[in-house]
């Protein structure tokens, strides 16, 4: 249950980002594309195994708990890689407003 609480919170948030950083249609291409780059940095540098940041008792015991942390693990680094992606796109919109004033 917590997971899912995770999983959906991750999701609204990206959701959430998107909306804000879109003004055209294909700010969501991209987004879409720009994710992948960041990948390898996020997974890196910032999320890997997001078990040690749960608290106990989300995964099962059994082996389909080594399941769940690897998917778990696999879904809040693209998440978060798309949110990093939908802010740069936010702050070169925001940036490119200002300086045509």
């Amino acid at each position: 249950m917590i997971l899912a609480a995770y999983c959906l919170a991750l999701a609204a948030l990206a959701g959430l980002a998107a909306w804000c950083a879109a003004t055209r249609w294909w700010h969501y291409l991209v987004m879409a594309v720009a994710w992948v780059p960041l990948f390898p940095l996020v997974a890196t540098r910032l999320m890997g195994d997001v078990s040690r940041y749960l608290p106990e008792g989300t995964f099962s015991d059994d082996s389909s708990g080594k399941d769940e942390i690897v998917l778990a693990s696999v879904y809040s680094t693209v998440m978060l890689a798309f949110i990093f992606a939908a802010l740069a796109l936010w702050a070169i919109g925001v940036g490119w407003r200002r300086l045509r004033r």
